[in-house]
């Protein structure tokens, strides 16, 4: 004796949605529980610049940047750190992060910016558990 047509379509959708929201939930439990990248840090940190949101930049540099950030001291010249606190949301208002080069818990990302995307600086980070965090820029 053979199903009827109907009840084998209905059998079909279940094992289908089944299968679909499995994948979806695979893919949602890959993401929550995957490390953040080099990438995602330097991003969130310019846009830190960009919207002067110290909470925010708090995430994803180290404390020594935070301290140079907002450090008063302006009698030697004036650390990178605070040229781009002071001035990112031109400075980042436009860039590009190229992929990061990782080297065990250190990693290098570079970053164009500025008006034609022009200048470029090496930011360098460390891994602290399983966040990035950056700590130093070379120009």
């Amino acid at each position: 004796m053979t199903e009827p047509k109907d009840s084998r379509n209905k059998r079909l959708t279940y094992i289908i949605t089944g299968a679909v929201t499995l994948v979806l939930t695979l893919v949602v439990l890959a993401a929550t529980f995957s490390p953040p990248t080099p990438e995602n840090a330097v991003t969130g940190m310019l846009d830190s610049f960009v919207h002067k949101d110290v909470e925010t930049l708090e995430k994803y540099v180290h404390p020594s940047v935070l301290d140079s950030v907002q450090a008063e001291d302006f009698e030697n010249d004036e650390s990178l750190w605070q040229v781009f606190w002071r001035e990112g949301h031109q400075l980042f208002e436009h860039y590009n992060v190229d992929e990061a080069v990782i080297n065990g818990d250190e990693a290098v990302v570079t970053v164009y910016y500025g008006p034609g995307l022009i200048q470029a600086d090496d930011f360098l980070l460390r891994r602290e558990g399983r966040n990035w965090k950056v700590y130093d820029v070379k120009d």
